[in-house]
């Protein structure tokens, strides 16, 4: 059993995204709530097509919520179906393809071949990716556009600053910073 409790974390996401979308009054960014969770057999279906397991943190996250929409401005994170090919993962793919391996192993730290990217967004070139269960270091979640912007120790980590950042944003919008 996990000490981090989702279905709060998930609520306050919720919220959040609720006081963004008063503030957001030019219309910004969309403001979607969390996907409906995964069933067991859907991340099972997922990993067997991936050839691999995806991080525990991760794991939880998608049985609580199998993916969300424009969760950091135009930033989705991936639920199943984008995991196997759906949305935004086609272009990423393409932009990974593009990318150097021994520059982004100088950068980032990690083959291309160890990395899951479990967050995109469709409109800009930020990736987040995930370092695979088979990496060296396991569980890192890299803010990537074509060099690293951050560094997440867990997906734990980068969720709980993701949604940070989101908090930064209302405080612009409420003339706070």
């Amino acid at each position: 059993m996990s000490l981090f409790d989702w279905r709060a974390e998930i609520v306050k996401g919720v919220i959040v995204h609720q006081r963004l979308a008063e503030l957001d009054t030019a219309g910004l960014w969309s403001y979607h709530l969390p996907e409906l969770a995964a069933s067991e057999d859907e991340i099972e279906a997922t990993e067997s097509a991936l050839g691999h397991r995806l991080d525990p943190q991760f794991r939880e996250f998608l049985r609580y919520a199998n993916g969300w929409r424009s969760f950091y401005q135009d930033v989705d994170i991936f639920g199943t179906r984008a995991l196997l090919g759906e949305g935004a993962m086609g272009s990423v793919r393409e932009m990974l393809a593009a990318v150097d391996p021994e520059l982004f192993f100088e950068d980032v730290g990690l083959a291309i071949d160890d990395i899951l990217p479990v967050a995109a967004s469709d409109k800009q070139t930020d990736i987040f990716l995930m370092s695979t269960q088979e990496s060296q270091e396991r569980g890192v979640v890299i803010w990537f556009a074509g060099y690293t912007i951050d560094r997440f120790d867990s997906f734990n980590e980068f969720y709980l600053s993701m949604l940070d950042y989101n908090r930064r944003q209302i405080f612009k919008f409420e003339g706070r910073e």
